[in-house]
């Protein structure tokens, strides 16, 4: 590459590996994390969650946010855009007063099908 970051490294190939991405990245930057089990299954009869992670102050006045997979498919795309937020250390640069939170796949059975 020519001095650029490999930006792929943020996106799973599936629901499991971006699940899986975006609860390291939270687990590394600091995240409190909490799960939501759906109540159907994925493609080889796994288990699909949303999960949420929030940084910064839990009693801040204002509050950033993100959710990922509304639908389904666009949820690779919002996954990896929230694993590379957080792997930037964005968390840690939170203005006082200020938090995060992000949905990861809010639509989990469309994101894993």
């Amino acid at each position: 590459m020519d001095g650029a970051t490999d930006e792929a490294c943020y996106f799973g190939a599936d629901f499991y590996e971006a699940r899986e991405k975006f609860l390291a990245a939270a687990q590394r930057f600091g995240g409190v994390t909490e799960e939501f089990l759906h109540p159907l299954g994925g493609l080889d009869g796994g288990k699909l969650f949303t999960d949420v992670a929030w940084f910064g102050d839990p009693h801040a006045e204002k509050v950033l946010v993100v959710i990922s997979g509304t639908h389904g498919v666009e949820g690779f795309c919002g996954s990896g855009a929230q694993v590379g937020w957080i792997s930037g250390g964005a968390p840690d640069r939170l203005p006082s007063g200020i938090a995060a939170l992000f949905i990861h796949a809010i639509n989990p059975y469309g994101f894993a099908w």
